[in-house]
């Protein structure tokens, strides 16, 4: 977290502080998602610790849920429900200050996915590298099935939930190089560098597998999910820019729902159609 002295900071000097909902914390957030107790750093021998105070929806190191206590050495995003924190040491006050800024601008808060805007020119900056190299950029684009479904029946908070943990499962099916954006609502879409369409193919079925394997546990009770995926990757040709590649796989995505849901359609050039993958 930034030095006291710059807007929207908290400088840690207590041996506790309390962050949650109630109003009584230290650190006050006004989030539905996060519990009135939800976390604690401790500050003990010059070093700051965070701890997990059994918090209803968990805490979030760095894509990963916190486990017990961990030390924090500074950089890391804390996530906690809709909301992200980073915890900064104070040896350059206007670079770290300026760094949580553009960090804050390129995520989504609730899922701490890459956001639209922060993605978009990222794939055109490497659609540049793909043709100088003459390697491939893949897109997957992912679409929940049937959410507004949950959100109605179980509510909004649930819905919130739903996505973090769709999130959090297609995360683990990515490489270091890859990069997942929400793109809007309940749909996100997944950069994958150098990586042929084939490839990309199956990086898709293996999330589409994950997602539709196992129920996913929430405050509102299991709930089966599955997701539709449409697959494109840049030829050089017919697909050479971002929007071209977006627009494939978006028409690809709607193909999936209409042939039942739950399937990964894939770019074909040759047929001028795509294949389609259903569980």
């Amino acid at each position: 977290m930034p030095a006291a002295d710059l807007p929207g900071s908290v400088r840690l000097t207590r041996e506790r502080t309390l962050i949650g909902r109630d109003p009584s914390c230290d650190i006050s957030v006004d989030d539905n998602a996060i519990s009135r107790m939800h976390a604690a750093v401790d500050l003990l021998g010059g070093r700051y610790f965070l701890t997990d105070l059994d918090s209803t929806n968990g805490t979030y190191v760095d894509d990963e849920l916190l486990r017990g206590r961990m030390p924090l050495s500074g950089g890391e995003l804390i996530r906690m429900g809709g909301c992200i924190m980073k915890f900064m040491s104070s040896m350059n006050k206007e670079a770290n200050y300026h760094a949580v800024v553009h960090e804050l601008m390129t995520r989504d808060p609730l899922t701490n996915a890459f956001n639209r805007s922060y993605l978009i020119p990222v794939i055109d900056k490497e659609l540049d590298v793909c043709r100088k190299q003459n390697e491939h950029l893949s897109l997957i684009l992912l679409d929940i099935d049937h959410f507004k479904k949950i959100n109605d029946q179980y509510g909004h908070l649930v819905g919130d939930e739903v996505l973090r943990v769709f999130c959090e499962r297609v995360r683990s099916e990515l490489r270091k190089t890859d990069m997942l954006a929400r793109f809007g609502g309940e749909e996100f879409i997944v950069a994958c560098r150098e990586t042929p369409l084939k490839g990309a193919g199956r990086i898709a079925e293996r999330i589409r597998l994950l997602i539709a394997s196992t129920p996913f546990q929430t405050h509102g009770g299991r709930i089966d999910v599955t997701c539709s995926l449409g697959v494109s990757s840049s030829d050089g040709v017919e697909l050479s820019t971002c929007d071209q590649m977006v627009s494939a796989a978006d028409a690809l995505l709607y193909d999936a729902k209409n042939s039942g849901r739950n399937r990964v359609f894939i770019f074909d050039p040759h047929k001028t159609r795509c294949d389609g993958k259903r569980g």
